[in-house]
């Protein structure tokens, strides 16, 4: 294993721990924090893995890298409201420029209007993970009577809709940003449905 990868683990495994213990504020009880660690540990982990493999797809170098100030702001903003808004960024996959061929670059309008539309895809594709994850997690509930199954499946599905619906919010440097400059239509089949579900289990 290479430096950066030991080193995007660490950011990983940091971000999974604060994540976990903001969404189970305020109990701090081994059941509340073993049940958010399932929903933090497949839709955090496997949001962030969305933004990676896509954008290596497209040729980027990508790696996760925690904010030390997210981090902060995760667990801050969890205690301040007594656990119930999570400020769900404690870092992001920074993505770094492949090489275009030679030629290419006199084409620069082209250029800009690919890279834009592959950041919009890279930057969704993380929240559409979330969204399936939710479905799954929605159906699994209604799929098994053991309570406390049910417990676990439910909250893994709220904690998927509220990372998509968190980064799906069109402003500043969030994901839905991006995905809204380049196709608002885009970005409500992806919204809309994480608004809709965040609803459907708020009240459940």
């Amino acid at each position: 294993m290479d430096r950066n990868s030991l080193r995007e683990i660490v950011h990983l495994v940091a971000s999974l721990i604060v994540l976990t213990i903001a969404f189970s504020y305020p109990s701090t009880g081994i059941e509340a924090l073993a049940i958010a660690a399932i929903g933090v540990g497949s839709g955090f982990l496997l949001h962030e893995l969305a933004h990676k493999f896509t954008a290596q797809r497209y040729g980027y170098v990508a790696d996760y890298e925690a904010s030390p100030m997210g981090l902060i702001m995760a667990v801050g903003l969890s205690v301040f409201t007594g656990g119930n808004f999570v400020f769900a960024a404690p870092g992001a996959v920074m993505i770094r420029g492949k090489k275009i061929a030679y030629g290419q670059l006199e084409d620069y309008y082209t250029n800009n209007l690919r890279n834009e539309k592959e950041f919009a895809y890279i930057s969704v594709s993380g929240a559409v993970v979330n969204v399936i994850l939710a479905v799954i997690f929605i159906a699994g509930s209604f799929i098994f009577a053991d309570p406390i199954i049910i417990k676990v499946l439910s909250r893994a599905a709220f904690i998927n809709v509220f990372l998509a619906g968190f980064n799906m919010i069109p402003f500043g440097p969030l994901d839905g940003a991006k995905v809204w400059r380049y196709n608002p239509v885009l970005w409500g089949i992806v919204g809309l449905p994480s608004i809709i579900l965040f609803f459907y289990l708020g009240q459940l």
